[in-house]
């Protein structure tokens, strides 16, 4: 036992409750192991949570303590610790006044508190519960590392802290640069730890020591909370043809602990105030979100409302089932790039409900389709009302194979065109043995029959059809392993499968889903080669094709399969640009080879008999220290028969550099290798340490529309972490 602990057992033997404790309910005694008093009781009734947390026990420990018993004085000195209940407080000197109920504290303080802060400090006067008094030269670190320090500190009512000239920052500072990069300095701070909110008077923003700016009042959440409201760090950007000079500047409002909503006005100077929103909440079945954002324009020369509107959301339902949406509409073709709030140039909405289990699913889907495209007209765009599936499997169920029942329909309405309805209907049917020899067969069948109705408004007429698409087959695998030694292993699999499928079953079925076909090795074993249900692959066939792979130990890795399509008669139901056309398809295969985790380099191609590249796609990332690289080419074959009447060919690429820990370069572009000219290119220049992270950028795009002219965008996204930020980093 330490001397100063035998010296306090001894005050604690001989003192009176009058000396010891001054009459109040709290007793200054040594506790083994810190438990509370209470310990393994029944959790008290919040009415006498106050009585419990003053009769909590003081604990001592210290290397000398000297008692006077006719002043009621404790005086601990050397590495002194006070415990009160979650409370800490060490010291190089103490001096507890059992009558006046006070706690003076000297040299290298430090004070641990509930709610996860700690505060370092010269001197300090505090009550006998550690909660009130006054701190002098305070230095506190709250939840993210967030500094905090004044001259002078009082607390009160244990959740008040009032400072006086006090600096606030998140950042690191060391003996070289004792100023950091940014603070808020202020002639008082209050900090309220129950509604954990900082508030300043006075306040001075500082950059590198420089002032930029002052409010006479400011307030913000305090670090160690998730979700406060307030404004949020605003993002300027530039567009010389478009919107000029603008700047988001968004507010985040805490609803309730289920909801919250963000609202960012947009200024700029060449066009009106537009306003954003997004609304998210959690209920007991689900989550949901809801945004949109609307502005009075005239860039389509004439003043007018334009806006757009986006959500998801997904819902349980009983027995298993959920629905949901998800999706955007916009008011104009031009107005989401205009504003920079999004590239995509078509738009899809779903509604849904459904079902999936381990033995089957069924799902059903209303699908709204909008093109933002110049030359695709809105009444061609066709609206699927509804779309549903179903499937279920019943396991070794014919023959020890497995057998599985489905059902789909479609209606698709247009207000320009032709308007069609399908149901279709089917079983299928496979199992697999393994042979001795390693060999694996697979047997299987499908019938699937299809009902259609079709009515053109151009005056073609109503059509009915009908069709009955049988379909059985056979699989052959035979992987082969070779071990070479080492840490390094072979594998080839020669795959073969022979299909059977009757002639002339398409006839004059409508086309909505499968008039654009990529044949490639991933779809080269597939049942149908078609994107879609509206066409079925005709005629027997044989899908021949080979896989070969190398495992290696030592992070080197390599792949690469080929195969093509034999038949009987040429193809007539694909395109003559789809590589399927033929009584022999093209050649596809693909290749990938890592040196984990530095190097990945993969290829696709598709290949025709005279050796043509008909489709060729190049990708590779390279990762090398402070270096990421990242590739890709691309050539397509024309094919008019699906409104491409050129070949395609482009490259892209993007890469990033870390200059050193806190400064990066990026910069990406797409060329079209066709036309010779750029798709779009920027670069950026980032600085992120542990306070805050500035993104600087540059984007010149050169797609336009009618009312969306090509043009160059520069902006700045700051962000400083414990103040108006969001972790997703999102308006």
């Amino acid at each position: 036992m330490r001397p100063g602990l035998r010296a306090l057992l001894i005050c604690l033997l001989t003192a009176t409750a009058a000396t010891c404790g001054t009459g109040t309910e709290t007793a200054l005694a040594q506790q083994s192991g810190g438990a509370p008093a209470n310990a393994g009781q029944p959790p008290a009734r919040p009415a006498e949570n106050a009585k419990a947390a003053r009769d909590q026990p003081v604990s001592l420990i210290a290397d000398s303590v000297e008692y006077d018993s006719n002043t009621g004085v404790v005086t601990a000195t050397g590495n002194v610790e006070i415990f009160y209940g979650e409370r800490t407080l060490t010291a190089r000197r103490i001096v507890y006044d059992s009558r006046a109920e006070r706690i003076t504290a000297e040299g290298d303080i430090i004070l641990h508190d509930p709610s996860g802060a700690t505060v370092f400090a010269d001197t300090a006067e505090l009550d006998t519960e550690l909660r009130d008094g006054l701190v002098r030269g305070a230095r506190s670190v709250m939840g993210n590392n967030v500094r905090l320090s004044a001259v002078e500190a009082r607390r009160v009512d244990g959740r008040i802290n009032t400072l006086s000239k006090a600096v606030y920052s998140p950042c690191r500072v060391c003996v070289e640069d004792p100023t950091p990069l940014w603070r808020i300095r202020a002639r008082r701070v209050i900090h309220d730890e129950t509604e954990k909110r900082i508030h300043y008077e006075d306040a001075t923003f500082d950059v590198m020591g420089v002032p930029v700016a002052w409010l006479p009042w400011f307030s913000h959440a305090d670090p160690t909370l998730d979700r406060a409201s307030g404004f949020l760090v605003p993002e300027f950007q530039h567009s010389r043809n478009t919107y000029g000079y603008g700047a988001w500047l968004p507010y985040y409002w805490v609803i309730d602990d289920y909801s919250d909503l963000t609202i960012t006005p947009f200024i700029s100077t060449k066009e009106s105030p537009l306003g954003l929103f997004d609304y998210r909440r959690a209920v007991t079945n689900g989550r949901f979100n809801v945004g949109g954002s609307g502005t009075v324009s005239d860039y389509e020369g004439s003043s007018a409302f334009h806006g757009h509107l986006e959500g998801e959301g997904l819902f349980d339902l009983a027995n298993d089932f959920q629905w949901g949406f998800d999706g955007m509409v916009s008011s104009d073709n031009g107005y989401l790039r205009r504003f920079d709030i999004s590239d995509e140039d078509r738009l899809t909405s779903e509604l849904f409900l459904r079902r999936f289990r381990s033995d089957g699913f069924i799902e059903a889907s209303t699908v709204y389709f909008q093109s933002l495209r110049d030359d695709e007209p809105a009444g061609q765009i066709p609206l699927v009302l509804p779309d549903i599936e179903a499937r279920q499997e019943v396991p070794e169920a014919i023959l020890g194979g497995d057998l599985g029942v489905f059902a789909s329909s479609a209606v698709l309405l247009r207000g320009q065109g032709l308007d069609s309805g399908r149901i279709s209907v089917g079983t299928d049917w496979e199992r697999e043995e393994i042979l001795p020899v390693g060999l694996a067969l697979r047997a299987f069948a499908l019938t699937r029959a299809d009902a259609y109705l079709s009515d053109d408004f151009e005056g073609v007429g109503d059509a009915t059809e009908f069709r009955l698409a049988p379909l059985a087959g056979v699989e052959a695998r035979f992987p082969l392993i070779s071990d070479a030694g080492g840490d390094i292993a072979h594998v080839i699999e020669p795959i073969a499968q022979a299909i059977l499928s009757p002639y002339g079953i398409n006839n004059d079925v409508p086309n909505e889903d499968s008039q654009v076909t990529e044949f490639d090795e991933k779809n080269l074993f597939d049942l149908s080669h078609f994107s879609g249900v509206d066409r079925f692959e005709e005629g027997p066939r044989f899908n021949l094709g080979t896989r070969y792979e190398l495992i290696s130990a030592e992070g080197f890795g390599f792949e690469a399969s080929a195969g093509r399509v034999l038949r009987f008669r040429d193809a007539d139901e694909f395109s003559s640009g789809s590589g399927l056309s033929g009584k022999t398809s093209d050649w596809v295969g693909s290749w990938a080879a890592s040196y984990d985790p530095y190097v990945t380099v993969r290829q696709r191609v598709r290949i025709g008999d005279g050796f043509q590249v008909n489709r060729n796609e190049i990708a590779g990332e390279i990762h090398l220290g402070r270096l990421d690289l990242e590739t890709g080419y691309v050539f397509l074959e024309a094919d008019p028969s699906v409104d491409a009447p050129d070949d395609r060919e482009e490259l892209a690429s993007r890469a990033s550099f870390r200059l050193d820990n806190n400064w990066s370069v990026s910069g990406r572009f797409r060329r079209d290798l066709q036309l010779e000219e750029f798709v779009e290119y920027g670069g950026g220049l980032t600085f992120a340490n542990e306070c805050c992270k500035i993104d600087l950028f540059v984007r010149r795009t050169f797609t336009e529309s009618e009312d969306n002219p090509s043009g160059t965008s520069v902006g700045v996204q700051i962000r400083l972490f414990t103040l108006g930020d969001r972790d997703d980093g999102e308006r």
